[in-house]
């Protein structure tokens, strides 16, 4: 059960970690750079927030930067733990297939009741 959550969780992120990525990159693209950039598809809209749009942009960028880098680290620190479980689940596995007994055939015996020759045929 635990392992259905953890998974919900990385999912709910990676999804928000996504939408993070792509208002970003549109703010960025709208901001009104040095050489003029992109900024015209945004450049009408500085008037309609005051003179204090490039503070209010700004502060958006830094505000989702922060946030972009808040969830990626979460998502690698999730992620990780993830590969821990799977680490311990690995090695329950190993230690039960060592307490199996040890198989009382012999190679050549392997197929020969279907018909199949396993024998050594690369020479």
């Amino acid at each position: 059960m635990e392992e259905k959550g953890h998974r919900d969780m990385i999912i709910a992120l990676t999804l928000l970690f996504f939408i993070i990525a792509v208002i970003l990159m549109i703010i960025i693209l709208i901001q009104p750079g040095g050489e003029g950039g992109l900024g015209f598809i945004g450049g009408g809209s500085r008037s309609a927030f005051g003179t204090k749009t490039g503070n209010i942009i700004t502060r958006l960028t830094t505000f989702l930067a922060a946030l972009f880098f808040l969830v990626s680290f979460a998502l690698g620190y999730l992620n990780s733990r993830t590969s821990r479980i799977d680490t311990k689940e690995i090695q329950k596995m190993k230690e039960a297939a060592e307490e199996l007994p040890a198989p009382s055939f012999s190679p050549e015996e392997v197929g020969g009741d279907i018909g199949i020759d396993i024998s050594d045929t690369n020479r």
